[in-house]
């Protein structure tokens, strides 16, 4: 369902963004406060745009069976390989996504107000608050893609996001080795669920999340499981399941505000995302 009334929830994604860009390319010039002060402000403008977003989806009208419409205010086409076979991205709001915003946005702005006395005398405390602006532009785009290729473009911006944020240290050889670590074994994760997107790709002839009701009748809904079995095994790399638990300790090497950022954020939007977008494809 299309909904053009909320178009303003791309600022959700876009805010972010352009608080990494700005503390990523002009930051030596930014004093460290500054930048501070610039990346908390843009979460808190986030955080306050998702209670309105949540505020407003959740007092619409339902529909004839009680249940919350699933709007899409945003979505346009990346990449078109044939009439059903494209890359799209936008935004996509139900109720799930709506509440995983709320809580991804409150943590975040937490976190970065949190750091703004916690990190203040470390080095590199620009550089710091861009890269909390990339992850958390990654883990929002995450929870309201409209389809599984978007899915995986933020999937795996959450996983590089990570990987600067716990070899913040880098002159540290222990976070280094952390940050790698964390990085490479997620990367085995997501193979598996880049596999599971092509064979859904494939068999579906489409990326969405509601594939047409006759190739789900036909023979080719048997390789679903398959593929929605691989996509499972990015979700276990990202919330450290096991055998796939073993970055985890080794991420305390990180500043400890983005230990907590990633603990209470990455790994609940890793397993919340799979089974919401799981439960799409049923």
């Amino acid at each position: 369902m299309v909904n053009n009334s909320m178009e303003y929830t791309l600022l959700i994604i876009l805010l972010p963004l352009l608080s990494f860009l700005v503390l990523g390319i002009g930051g030596k010039w930014i004093q460290p406060r500054i930048a501070g002060i610039t990346g908390t402000v843009m979460l808190g403008a986030v955080a306050l745009l998702s209670y309105v977003i949540a505020w407003q989806y959740f007092t619409m009208p339902r529909l004839a069976d009680g249940t919350f419409a699933t709007l899409i205010p945003v979505n346009f086409t990346w990449l078109r390989f044939t009439d059903v076979l494209h890359f799209d991205l936008g935004i996509l709001l139900d109720p799930i996504s709506v509440m995983m915003l709320v809580v991804i946005s409150t943590v975040s702005f937490m976190v970065h107000l949190y750091s703004m006395e916690y990190m203040r005398s470390e080095r590199g405390f620009q550089r710091y608050y861009a890269y909390l602006s990339l992850f958390t532009m990654s883990m929002l785009g995450l929870v309201v893609a409209t389809n599984i290729f978007q899915m995986y473009l933020f999937w795996e911006l959450v996983g590089v996001s990570s990987y600067l944020l716990i070899g913040f240290y880098y002159t540290k050889p222990a976070a280094v080795a952390a940050s790698k670590k964390a990085f490479i074994v997620t990367r085995f994760a997501d193979l598996g669920f880049l596999i599971g997107i092509l064979i859904y790709g494939y068999y579906m002839g489409t990326f969405s999340f509601t594939p047409d009701a006759l190739t789900l009748a036909s023979g080719a809904a048997a390789m679903l499981p398959l593929a929605l079995g691989l996509m499972f095994i990015g979700g276990a790399g990202k919330s450290a399941m096991f055998p796939l638990h073993i970055w985890l300790p080794d991420a305390m090497e990180g500043p400890t505000p983005v230990s907590a950022l990633i603990h209470a954020a990455t790994m609940v939007v890793a397993g919340v995302t799979w089974l919401q977008d799981s439960f799409r494809f049923i």
